[in-house]
């Protein structure tokens, strides 16, 4: 009779453990995860959130992905290509990234002449240069952001985008200058709509041009640099030069001449720019 109980006993306690790893197992069915993450894809706003489910007919590696996301748009960006003027005022442009030995001679030219000249500096030619720097200072001339590096804004984050504009202005006001809001040259030309929404955030508009000397190509002699400004001279066309041209250098003081021939004036972008932009 004891020896009944004792086994009716035993069975007992190993039904009622069963029942708890079978509760237990239960429990684990069907769990749920949820992730909320916030995307950082400056300046759009993005957040994304995540519900990722398992189930006993999946296996572990299995998941169901659910996705929502919200972007804030961008305002439209500005450009300028020329000045909105119908006056008789040219704009002389120099880009910096590289050779700055012909500097001392482009500034010459302007000074002798009576002309003005504005100057895009990319953040390693600040770094590189300050000697350079110093002495495009020194005349008042002003001095927009070329970029850090140089590279094709149309392939970088928006966050590469900001970095580049940041760390350029950085180092050109610690150089002693203006900051260089809201005055930017996109390298290689290179822009689309999404850049110019990314540079409005920041607080610069694009500057292109009006007109290309093509001055970098080392075989661009003097003579044709002289015939593509005069050949597409207008009220507020912007020139596009470099200062590491030394062709450029040698045929500046003869081109300010003829320009001023032709009963033209010459002005900074920042003074010449719509009001709105400055």
């Amino acid at each position: 009779m004891c020896l009944t109980i004792a086994v009716i006993g035993v069975c007992a306690v190993i039904v009622f453990g069963l029942g708890l790893a079978a509760t237990g197992c239960s429990l684990s069915k069907g769990t749920t995860t949820s992730t909320s993450t916030s995307v950082a894809h400056e300046p759009a706003t993005t957040t994304t959130s995540e519900s990722t489910t398992t189930s006993e007919s999946q296996p572990p590696s299995t998941l169901k992905l659910t996705t929502t996301t919200t972007t804030v748009a961008l305002l439209p960006g500005k450009e300028y290509e020329r000045i909105p003027t119908t006056e008789k005022i040219v704009a002389l442009t120099f880009d910096a990234a590289y050779d700055p030995s012909p500097l001392p001679a482009i500034i010459a030219a302007l000074e002798d002449g009576g002309a003005k000249g504005t100057f895009f500096l990319t953040g390693e030619f600040v770094r590189d240069f300050p000697k350079s720097v110093a002495q495009i200072i020194e005349t008042g001339f002003p001095i927009g952001n070329h970029s850090f590096s140089h590279p094709d804004f149309t392939k970088l984050t928006d966050a590469q985008m900001r970095s580049q504009l940041t760390k350029t202005a950085s180092l050109i006001t610690k150089a002693g200058a203006d900051s260089p809001k809201p005055l930017f040259r996109p390298p290689y030309g290179a822009r689309n709509k999404h850049v110019l929404s990314v540079l409005r955030s920041a607080g610069y508009v694009s500057v292109y041009w009006t007109i290309d000397t093509l001055d970098w190509e080392t075989t661009r002699t003097p003579e044709q640099i002289e015939k593509a400004v005069l050949g597409k001279l207008k009220p507020g066309a912007i020139v596009l030069m470099h200062v590491g041209s030394k062709q450029t250098a040698s045929i500046l003081p003869k081109l300010i001449e003829e320009i001023k021939a032709q009963g033209y004036s010459f002005v900074t972008l920042r003074e010449a720019l719509p009001s709105s932009v400055k």
